[in-house]
Parts: C-alpha cells; sequence; structure tokens
C-alpha cells in the first residue's frame, strides 16, 4: 500500500511538473489556432484530463513537448471543426432576430419560439445548453458543475444545438 502511494505521489509530481512548464505555452498556442482565450485554455485542459486519465496505457515515442503542442493542435482543430457557427448568448438571440423593418412583436415571437424549442429538449441536453448560452459557462466549467466529463458536456450541446436547428427550421 505504502509504495503504492508512492508511486501515485511521483505520477502526482509529474504531472504537476508538466502542467507547470507547459500550461501557459499550449493555451498561447491553441490561442493562435481558436483565437478565443476561455477556448484555448478548455482545449489545453482537455488534453491535460485526457494524458491524466490514461496515463497507465499512454506511450509517448518522441519528445513530450512535440507531443503535447501536436494533441492541442489536434484538438484546436477539432474545436474549430466542431464550433463552426459563432456563439451568441441567448439573451442576444432577439437582436440578431430584430433586423431592420421588424417589428418588436415578430421579435417576441421568434424568441417565444425559440424559447418553447429549448422547453423541449432533454433534461440534460436542456441544462447543459442554458448553463452554455443563459449562464455564458465555458464547457469546462459545466462539466464540473454537472460532474460530467467535458465531452459529454460537448456531445449534449451538439445534440441540443442539432435538436434546435430542425426545429426551428419546421417552424
Amino acid at each position: 500500500m505504502a509504495a503504492h502511494r508512492r508511486r501515485r505521489g511521483g505520477e502526482i509530481a509529474a504531472f504537476q511538473e508538466l502542467f507547470d512548464r507547459y500550461y501557459a505555452p499550449l493555451c498561447r498556442f491553441a490561442e493562435f489556432w481558436i483565437r478565443d482565450s476561455t477556448s484555448a485554455e478548455e482545449v489545453v485542459l482537455d488534453v491535460y484530463t485526457h494524458i491524466w486519465q490514461h496515463a497507465a496505457k499512454l506511450r509517448v515515442t518522441g519528445s513530450v513537448r512535440a507531443y503535447l503542442f501536436r494533441a492541442v493542435r489536434n484538438r484546436s482543430l477539432n474545436h474549430i471543426r466542431d464550433n463552426r457557427f459563432s456563439y451568441v448568448p441567448f439573451e442576444e438571440l432577439g437582436d440578431i432576430f430584430a433586423g431592420p423593418g421588424e417589428s418588436q412583436i415578430e421579435t417576441e415571437e421568434m424568441l417565444e419560439l425559440v424559447a418553447e424549442a429549448v422547453s423541449q429538449l432533454p433534461d440534460r441536453c436542456r441544462e447543459v445548453f442554458l448553463k452554455s448560452r443563459s449562464e455564458e459557462l465555458s464547457n469546462a466549467e459545466i462539466a464540473l458543475r454537472m460532474e460530467i466529463s467535458v465531452n459529454t458536456v460537448e456531445a449534449q450541446m451538439k445534440k441540443a444545438l442539432r435538436y434546435l436547428r430542425k426545429l426551428l427550421a419546421k417552424g
């Protein structure tokens, strides 16, 4: 038991050293790709989380630095691909819908339609969606508050957005 704790303590110290040494440069690198510091930090934290969760199976054959930067680049590109649509807080949808010549009534009707569509989302999707759009929480913050993984948050957001697009298209 004591040997296990020492080994585990060594893993924690090694992970902490990796984190301390590369976190800031990896965030700057991810921000170069993503152009958003919060999302860049989320991408880097996702990479570190993956490393921690798969440390026993992970085999890095070359430079650890090169591995980290490659992983962050790949996750950044995935993030860009998965988030092609620009983010708009839920409360600001009225500003988008109210184009020139649109009445306040038309805008309110559209917002009611969106609110109705959101209310029809499955419970977990709705909760993730509202935390993201209304509370403006990052995926990592949502994951922490809901005690789920960031990947689950991302999957739930994709599901919610796909469902809303489909429902609103029928409109």
